[in-house]
């Protein structure tokens, strides 16, 4: 028995992943063969390798030589290859294929193809290439049939647009040629596939069928097409879309269902591109006329919104208690609700905002409003002098959400001991009591930077100090990851040096191995190779939804290392280069980033926000002459040096203006200085706290709260002896006392 139990013992450590484990295969300069590759330069990886003779140093090699043309070489690199390294056999077939059909070996290449199976990432691009390569060898009709398993099902039962443009080009040229088919698919492609890169061949080659020249799609396909951009929020092409469909439509009636559909589809757009006048004008008609329930319940929303937006106070909650009303089974009912409820406290019609509110809570107690609607409540009664219905008020959602929200239960703690704090001895020292728990269970919370600043009787909120240092990192567990191929494969790729490639296949790891509830250690285990794959906003929305709870207690122990994956330093020297010079505190502008763009470079924002600090072309471009640098466009915008600089600049020129206060410059940066400036004229002498909960705009309140949060967990991450520090103690609304300048 005992044999067994070490055995048991032995198998079990084998599984871990230790820097050993982790380490490059390639050492010198092999070593950054790979990253030259991933970077376009297949000649310099070429020099890189010189004779290196690894396994890994072949994938390399074989890899270049495709990429260069030099295809005879990337053959003899590849040969066997597959057997070397069994976790990338389906990477290396898939080179292997593409190197013969380069040769105009098509018969081969398509058999290399057909070696590559149904669970990898380059499934479909070797079912593409191997119809291609049948093609090619004089066998459409084959081709056709190799395409089966993109056509009949694709991934995620989706067919994929290069399978139904290539599929369109053989049903045309093969003999017979099948142009009705052809027609179809290309259709398919333009239309149901609208955002695909191949979209617009799809319409040039629709164009090219015969009979077909110059012909446009018909309306019905254009809306489809419409509809598609749409929900990805590529409003400019629905603008242009839509325009003549609609101009030539009959009016929005019960007896025309494509004409609604398309009102209500360039309404939408029309909101989004903040027309909110000609979007009210276009959606009335198909709210009071139109009978298909899914585009009339729509329309009738975002028609309260675009008058909301528009400023038509109460109409906008005549129609959003109406949508209540005749929508109620809507997933959007209690929004609506919400909503009304929102713009009659704004107006001073305290008893109506709670009568929607409480009519939100009643009707709809699963619906995702709830929670903020009893909190209203709540607040409603405070500020209409009830102190005693609105303590008894957040101690009920205190108590439910004890073990269900952290968020919820901290939120309605925290202002519940803000309330006591206002009484006599007794209901002072619970409010402190409440407080001092608030900030030993999650240190890092937005609540417990307010707590712990009301605890040092400041007014505002008081950073932590430093955690303890860390401890020597613990071996990786990947527990049942262990049998996943894509953990295998993106651990080979990192060891070759790939980066971008080995994320794509931790990315498709199969996240229903890691039981909801179950082990930290594969989620910690996942996440940082995620970031060794310099991937950080995939391992930030990882740790993000499966170790929340983990992440709010203290960083220590065995949880700093998991702290350490959910706020990683990224870009840490163009931050520190370009942070104090700004006035920013280095853990602001990174909080800063990893809130606003997840750490992606690339991110852009449905607003047209850009890069790590998601700037807005016309700002980046005033803050960029004021730094005398050149004009960035959006491409420049991704560019992390350029992105961290002029963040960096545009934050310290908003902590200037609001005397140092981060969360009135954080809900600046996210909504507008005129914006905040109105809040604060709106509510002169409201203390920050009560502030904060009163920003109009969900999103900005959020974004505030997150970022602070960020600021506080990197403080804690941040290695030196830094004392607590109060940030932003000023009242909004007027100068008083400056603040101290956060980190300063």
């Amino acid at each position: 028995m005992t044999s067994l139990l070490l055995a048991l013992a032995a198998a079990a450590a084998s599984a871990l992943l230790g820097e050993a484990d982790l380490a490059p295969a390639l050492t010198g300069p092999p070593a950054t063969a790979a990253a030259l590759l991933e970077d376009g330069r297949p000649t310099d990886a070429l020099a890189a390798l010189g004779r290196a003779t690894r396994p890994e140093a072949r994938l390399v090699r074989g890899l270049s030589c495709e990429a260069a043309g030099r295809f005879d070489e990337a053959l003899a690199a590849l040969d066997r290859l597959e057997i070397a390294l069994p976790a990338l056999a389906d990477r290396v077939l898939a080179a292997r294929g593409r190197a013969l059909a380069g040769l105009g070996r098509h018969r081969e290449a398509a058999q290399a193809f057909a070696g590559v199976g149904p669970g990898s990432l380059h499934r479909q691009g070797a079912v593409l290439g191997r119809a291609r390569a049948l093609a090619a060898a004089g066998d459409p009709r084959s081709g056709l049939a190799a395409l089966a398993p993109l056509l009949e099902a694709g991934q995620g039962g989706v067919r994929p647009a290069a399978a139904l443009l290539l599929a369109g080009r053989l049903l045309a040229a093969s003999p017979p040629p099948d142009p009705a088919g052809a027609r179809a698919a290309l259709l398919e492609c333009w239309a149901g596939r609208p955002a695909e890169p191949e979209a617009p061949a799809c319409l040039a080659a629709l164009r090219e069928l015969p009979g077909a020249a110059g012909e446009a799609p018909p309306p019905a396909e254009v809306l489809r097409r419409a509809e598609g951009l749409l929900e990805r929020n590529q409003t400019a092409e629905v603008l242009a879309l839509l325009g003549p469909v609609v101009k030539l439509a009959p009016p929005a009636a019960a007896a025309e269902p494509e004409a609604c559909r398309a009102r209500a589809a360039l309404g939408r757009a029309l909101r989004r591109d903040r027309q909110n006048g000609r979007a009210a004008e276009l959606l009335r008609p198909v709210a009071d006329r139109c009978t298909d329930p899914a585009v009339r319940s729509r329309a009738l929303y975002v028609l309260a919104t675009a008058v909301s937006a528009g400023g038509a106070r109460e109409e906008a909650i005549a129609l959003y208690r109406r949508f209540a009303r005749e929508q109620a089974d809507s997933p959007l009912a209690d929004d609506a609700l919400f909503a009304a409820a929102d713009l009659a406290a704004r107006a001073g019609r305290a008893a109506e905002a709670g009568e929607a509110l409480a009519a939100l809570v009643r009707d709809h107690p699963a619906g995702d409003r709830r929670d903020e609607a009893r909190f209203r409540l709540a607040w409603l009664a405070w500020r209409g002098g009830d102190a005693a219905q609105a303590v008894a008020g957040l101690l009920a959602i205190e108590e439910e959400a004890r073990e269900v929200d952290p968020y919820e239960h901290a939120r309605a703690a925290y202002w519940r001991a803000r309330l006591l704090s206002a009484g006599g001895e007794a209901e002072r020292a619970a409010a402190r009591a409440v407080w001092a728990g608030l900030v030993e269970a999650a240190p890092a919370d937005y609540y417990a930077l307010l707590s712990r600043a009301r605890l040092a009787g400041e007014d505002g909120l008081l950073l932590p100090g430093a955690a303890p240092p860390a401890p020597a990192a613990a071996p990786l567990d990947p527990g049942p990851l262990a049998e996943d191929p894509h953990l295998a494969a993106g651990l080979a790729l990192l060891r070759a040096g790939f980066r971008r490639v080995a994320a794509e296949e931790l990315r498709a790891v199969e996240r229903s191995r890691l039981a909801a509830g179950g082990p930290l250690g594969p989620v910690l285990c996942l996440a940082a190779l995620l970031e060794r794959a310099g991937d950080h906003q995939a391992a930030h929305q990882l740790l993000r939804g499966a170790a929340r709870a983990a992440l709010r207690q203290p960083p220590e122990g065995p949880l700093r290392q998991l702290w350490e994956v959910a706020y990683p330093p990224a870009h840490r020297e163009l931050v520190r280069r370009h942070a104090p010079p700004a006035g920013v505190p280095p853990e602001l502008l990174q909080a800063l980033m990893r809130e606003e763009s997840a750490l992606d470079p690339a991110a852009v924002s449905p607003a047209g926000a850009v890069g790590l600090t998601q700037l807005m072309l016309p700002t980046a471009r005033r803050v960029a002459r004021r730094l005398a640098l050149p004009a960035p466009d959006r491409a420049g915008l991704m560019e992390p040096a350029t992105s961290i600089h002029i963040g960096a600049a545009y934050l310290g020129e908003l902590l200037g203006r609001f005397h140092g206060s981060a969360p009135l410059a954080l809900a600046a940066y996210n909504a507008g200085e005129n914006a905040v400036e109105r809040w604060r004229a709106a509510a002169p002498g409201l203390p920050l706290d009560e502030f904060v909960e009163e920003i109009p705009y969900d999103e900005t309140r959020g974004y505030v709260k997150r970022v602070l949060r960020s600021y506080a967990s990197y403080r804690l991450l941040s290695g030196g002896a830094q004392a607590a520090q109060v940030v932003a103690p000023e009242r909004p609304g007027r100068a008083g006392r400056a603040a101290a300048r956060p980190g300063g």
